[in-house]
């Protein structure tokens, strides 16, 4: 009996050691490790991000705003391992088990709060904090959101936010940006993201077994990112997307005398408003597969012949080389030869012209005969000094550069010589010759300021005053010419550009159509993809321009009919915006009145005659 009990004894005093060994090693050797997985479990850290800057336009009106978002968001340890309860989880925030899983597997740390969903409704608010008790770990966190207030307007220029990719965040510029966190990924809020942005704060919480925040211990609060002014005037803007509606094209109009952009647009559009909180894979596919392309910005990227709007350039380069005069003549019967016939648009022709007519009724016959006796290197040169052939430099991803030939750029480019029957298509704009419109509103804007070529912008910076890259050697009372010339486009009899006719203010412009197919097939009906584009550039006023304006429509047609209202209406609307709703309406009126007569009307108005171009 003794010996059992002593047995018994031994036995017990084993078992007991055992456990006083474990414990020892459990508290003493694994002791400060599982005390920081406790800690880790109890405490969390959560990432603040910080609110944007706000974007306002050049007259203080914001387009960007930040507002209060409700973001869905659960621990990667706390996602459930069972997936029935993960399906179910992923009913509640409207998400698959496997883009759970797949947002789970961004990341190696077990304590990270994984984004499920943002932006979310106060209905699914509601929802998610009514069964939160069955998900442990899944918290509704109120933070900012962009709200592009325009809706589409200016989508091109603002841009959008999305998640930073694994390559960015390789990066130093984006070292200290949340994974999860949003940053500008197009258009100012990518160009300007280090300014817009600010710096992203932490708060650590203290959490219960099911994940509920039970207090904060220590928050750093974000700082938040600097507001930006841009140069556009929402106005303008607006006013160049309405007239572009249901249109592909663009319009880019700037301040002659600085650069700055008024508006910058490019139709079709598409709403930033889609990507906050991240844009569904539906939407996404939808942008991208649209035939019509609306996240192209076809203002800095698309590049086409600008047809007759060239026509200043080379009337420029000839009067420097002397090639011809004010009063050169040349007789236009329809036709010119060399090596071949080379057509004007008008079919009987327009008889004898000289430089001025020539402009006001867009003679291509006039043209082709400089073309002949102009080297293409000089028009090379003058259209180089106007900013043609080279990106502008605006801020903006993805500018394309165009294209102005030259005899070295096509023994380069195509291993061939220049022929001189070459120089007569480029003369009026065709040929190899591309241009961007907002190569052509610079162009504007350096021929009627004196040959200022400034850079075109964005950003308002009232410290700064504007310096142009470059001044064209253009012998100023040539310059004059072509202006009366661009005038006579408008208000003269025969004009092309009598559509831009304005009660408002002076405005002078050149119409362009470049061709999308050659003219065996003039005359005849086409399908919308086979017709011409339609171009015009314009400026305004007469004397002392402020505002210098490109349209481009693709297939609109006749630049004089399609492309030359829309921009009339910009700007009219330039100097004559929309009055605030608080503002006297009797005193609208008189000052409207007022504006008209003081407004200066090109001397030869009164002449002018309905024609038929």
């Amino acid at each position: 009996m003794d010996k059992k009990i002593n047995t018994a004894f031994y036995v017990l005093l084993c078992i007991f050691c055992i456990f006083v060994l474990r414990l020892w090693h459990l508290q003493v050797i694994k002791g400060s490790e599982y005390k920081k997985l406790d800690e880790r479990n109890r405490l969390r850290v959560v990432d603040v991000p910080a609110p944007r800057g706000v974007i306002y336009d050049r007259n203080d009106n914001p387009l960007v705003k930040n507002v209060m978002s409700f973001d869905v968001s659960i621990v990667k340890e706390d996602i459930p391992k069972d997936y029935e309860i993960l399906s179910e989880l992923g009913k509640l925030v409207v998400l698959t088990a496997e883009e759970i899983k797949k947002r789970a597997r961004a990341t190696e740390n077990p304590f990270e709060a994984i984004k499920l969903r943002q932006d979310v409704s106060f209905e699914e608010v509601a929802k998610i904090e009514a069964k939160k008790i069955d998900f442990p770990g899944l918290q509704v966190e109120v933070t900012s959101a962009r709200e592009y207030l325009y809706g589409q307007t200016a989508s091109h220029v603002l841009g959008y936010l999305g998640n930073p990719t694994p390559k960015q965040l390789s990066t130093p510029e984006y070292s200290d940006v949340p994974r999860q966190d949003y940053i500008g990924q197009f258009g100012i809020e990518k160009r300007y993201d280090s300014t817009l942005r600010g710096t992203p704060g932490k708060k650590i919480v203290e959490v219960d077994a099911l994940g509920n925040v039970i207090k904060f211990v220590r928050i750093q609060k974000p700082v938040r990112g600097n507001d930006i002014k841009l140069t556009l005037d929402i106005n303008v803007q607006s006013e160049a997307e309405k007239a572009l509606e249901d249109k592909s094209g663009a319009v880019v109009a700037v301040k002659a005398d600085t650069g700055e952009v008024l508006a910058l647009v490019s139709a079709p559009s598409f709403n930033p408003n889609l990507f906050v909180g991240g844009i569904n894979s539906k939407d996404w596919k939808e942008l991208l597969n649209d035939p019509r392309k609306p996240l192209m910005n076809r203002a800095i990227q698309n590049h086409f012949p600008p047809g007759s709007t060239f026509k200043i350039v080379t009337a420029l380069a000839a009067l420097e080389k002397g090639t011809v005069t004010e009063s050169t003549p040349f007789f236009c019967g329809g036709a010119t030869t060399f090596g071949r016939v080379f057509r004007c648009w008008k079919d009987g022709g327009h008889g004898g012209v000289s430089l001025h007519r020539a402009i006001v009724e867009s003679c291509d016959v006039y043209f082709y005969e400089i073309g002949k006796r102009i080297n293409i290197d000089t028009i090379a040169k003058y259209a180089s000094a106007l900013g043609l052939g080279r990106p502008t430099g605006i801020e903006l991803d993805g500018e394309a550069s165009g294209l102005v030939p030259s005899t070295k750029w096509k023994l380069k480019a195509r291993k061939e010589k220049w022929y001189q029957g070459e120089t007569l298509s480029v003369a009026i704009g065709q040929g190899y010759l591309s241009v961007t419109p907002i190569q052509m509103a610079r162009m504007m804007a350096a021929v009627v300021n004196g040959g200022k070529l400034f850079k075109p912008h964005l950003v308002k910076d009232e410290d700064i005053e504007a310096e142009p890259e470059s001044v064209a050697d253009i012998n100023p009372e040539y310059v004059e010419l072509v202006k009366r010339g661009l005038i006579g486009v408008v208000y003269e009899g025969g004009g092309t550009g009598r559509a831009a006719r304005s009660g408002i203010v002076s405005i002078g412009g050149k119409t362009g159509t470049a061709q999308v197919i050659g003219g065996a097939v003039k005359g005849k009906y086409l399908p919308d993809e086979f017709q011409d584009h339609a171009w015009f550039v314009s400026f305004a006023p007469q004397y002392n321009a402020e505002i210098a304006v490109s349209v481009f429509v693709e297939h609109g047609g006749h630049g004089g009919s399609t492309a030359a209202p829309i921009a009339k209406r910009v700007i009219e609307t330039y100097f004559n915006p929309p009055k605030k709703d608080s503002e006297d309406v009797e005193q609208e009126n008189q000052n409207t009145g007022e504006q008209k007569q003081e407004e200066q009307v090109p001397e030869n108005q009164e002449q002018a005659k309905p024609n038929a171009g």
